[in-house]
C-alpha cells in the first residue's frame, strides 16, 4: 500500500500552481542609458524634470512604479499603471506608457548618479538604468556626451 501511494504522489514533487503562472509585461531596457543634465547652482534653486519608459505586455493588476537612488535631497512621484496592455506595433515601436517626475536642489555635490526607475506588481520588480548628471557643462554637451 506504501508503494502505490508514493507513486501516486511522485508526479506532484516539484509541481506548484504558482509556478504555472508566468509573468506577462515586462520594463523595456532602452539601448542607451536615460540621462538627465542638471545645472550645478547655488543653494535654493531646484531643478525639476522627468524620465520616461515603457511597460510592454499585458497585466491585471496595477503596476506600482517610482524611482531610487536618488541624489541628496531629491524626491520622485510614485505612481501605478492601471491593468491594461502595451504592445509592439508591427513595425518594432511601441507607445511610451509612463513617467516619473524628479525634483531636487541644483545644489547637490556635482557627480553623476546612477538613478533607477522600478515597475512592481507586487511580486516581481525590474529596474531601469538612468543618470542624473550634475554639472556645469551646458546641457547641449552634457546630453551628448557618451
Amino acid at each position: 500500500m506504501l508503494v502505490l501511494a508514493s507513486v501516486l504522489l511522485l508526479p506532484l514533487v516539484g509541481t506548484s500552481v504558482a509556478s504555472a503562472q508566468t509573468r506577462t509585461w515586462q520594463l523595456e531596457q532602452f539601448d542607451r542609458t536615460s540621462r538627465m543634465c542638471v545645472q550645478h547652482g547655488p543653494d535654493g534653486r531646484t531643478h525639476g524634470s522627468y524620465f520616461i519608459f515603457v511597460v510592454s505586455g499585458t497585466w491585471t493588476t496595477d503596476l506600482a512604479f517610482g524611482m531610487r537612488d536618488l541624489p541628496p535631497g531629491w524626491t520622485a512621484t510614485e505612481h501605478y499603471l492601471p491593468p491594461g496592455s502595451n504592445l509592439h506595433n508591427p513595425d518594432g515601436s511601441i507607445t511610451v506608457n509612463g513617467f516619473v517626475g524628479v525634483q531636487g536642489p541644483a545644489s547637490v555635490p556635482m557627480a553623476t548618479y546612477r538613478s533607477h526607475i522600478w515597475v512592481s506588481d507586487g511580486t516581481v520588480t525590474e529596474t531601469l538604468p538612468t543618470d542624473i548628471v550634475v554639472t556645469t557643462e551646458s546641457w547641449v554637451d552634457c546630453m551628448n556626451r557618451r
